[in-house]
């Protein structure tokens, strides 16, 4: 018996000698720290530029339309025809106006010579100053009679008030207008007007002059260069916004009005501190970024960001300048140890593999 109880301890002993320890015997295994890109904040020199949705407006634009209520007797233009200032465009019917030119006319002829015969004799006595008056009035009376039946007469005919293009004709021959009737429109297309709004915190920043480059959904390969005009004075309080207004050349006339532009106005340079849009962390509708202590350790950090610009992104609040912050790599967490590499390494890393 005794035999046999000292053959199981040894194999009891042989047992716990060659067994695996168990799990929370075993140290933990040393793992490195993640690679991470980092790259230090950086001054950048931005040309700082503001976009926004612009209108097209014709240089001048007008309705022509009859002062008074006549028949049309010629119509001298087409659709979409080319003018210049003073083209005679509609005529209306002026036979009743032409015989009272006329006759306003021989009147004030008849006055004329009567008038020059009293004054022969003004020196001499004959006749009293209260008759010579008398005849000066008459005189003055039958010319602007003679200027009344101009103005009439001018009436009836509608010239072209600039150059221009007309739009399409409302009126024929012999057709009846009314006073105030749209006829036809006159369109001055150069150059044109650009009407845009810009934030009231660029309104400081924007003067006449400035230059604007522009672009329209219809010619996508086309820039339009123009410069700033004019500037409201007042700000919208809906909006806070104010309204600026460009011109623009347009030889081509290809630009016509209500385009809609995308119009970018330069406000010049501008210091900006900015870091790679890759670091941005997004947390809802807040950023943040994992900036590296002097540890060697990621330190998140919230930051108010601007513009961006070809990956570049634009710091407001939250970092300094040349402070190292993670770009890329292994995704890390609070308060976790890193391991900084370049590009360099991690290319002579994979040559030698």
């Amino acid at each position: 018996m005794s035999v046999l109880l000292g053959v199981v301890a040894l194999g009891a002993a042989a047992y716990f000698l060659l067994a695996p320890p168990p799990p929370s015997a075993i140290p933990d295994k040393p793992q490195s720290d993640p690679p991470v890109f980092v790259q230090p904040v950086q001054e950048t020199i931005w040309q700082e530029t503001v976009e926004a949705l612009g209108t097209v407006r014709a240089n001048e634009q007008a309705m022509l339309s009859p002062k008074i209520t006549e028949r049309v007797i010629s119509v001298n233009f087409d659709s979409g025809q080319h003018v210049t200032k003073g083209d005679l465009l509609i005529e209306l019917n002026d036979a009743e106006q032409q015989a009272l030119l006329e006759e306003m006319q021989a009147s004030l002829d008849e006055r004329s010579r009567q008038l020059d015969r009293v004054k022969s004799v003004e020196g001499s006595g004959a006749l009293s100053k209260s008759v010579i008056d008398e005849e000066v009035s008459k005189f003055t009376v039958a010319k602007a009679q003679v200027e009344l039946a101009k103005a009439r007469l001018a009436d009836r005919t509608i010239y072209a008030p600039f150059d221009g293009v007309l739009g399409l004709k409302n009126v024929s021959p012999g057709e009846l207008v009314e006073a105030g009737d749209p006829l036809v429109s006159i369109i001055d297309l150069t150059p044109v007007k650009v009407d845009f709004t810009i934030p009231e915190r660029h309104f400081a920043q924007v003067k006449t002059g400035m230059p604007i480059r522009a672009r329209a959904e219809a010619y996508p390969d086309r820039v339009f260069l123009g410069e700033v005009r004019s500037i409201s004075p007042q700000i919208d309080p809906i909006s806070r916004a104010a309204q600026v207004r460009a011109i623009t050349p347009n030889e081509d006339f290809a630009l016509r009005p209500g385009m809609l532009l995308i119009v970018e106005l330069n406000l010049g340079e501008k210091h900006a501190m900015t870091i790679p849009e890759s670091a941005l962390s997004p947390i809802g509708d807040q950023q943040f970024v994992y900036r590296i202590n002097n540890e060697g350790t990621a330190e998140r950090i919230k930051v108010k960001i601007g513009r961006r610009q070809k990956g570049v992104v634009e710091i407001l609040e939250g970092l300094e300048i040349d402070q190292p912050i993670v770009t890329h790599g292994h995704r890390v967490r609070e308060g976790q140890k890193v391991q900084v590499v370049t590009e360099e390494e991690v290319f002579t890393d994979s040559t030698k593999s």
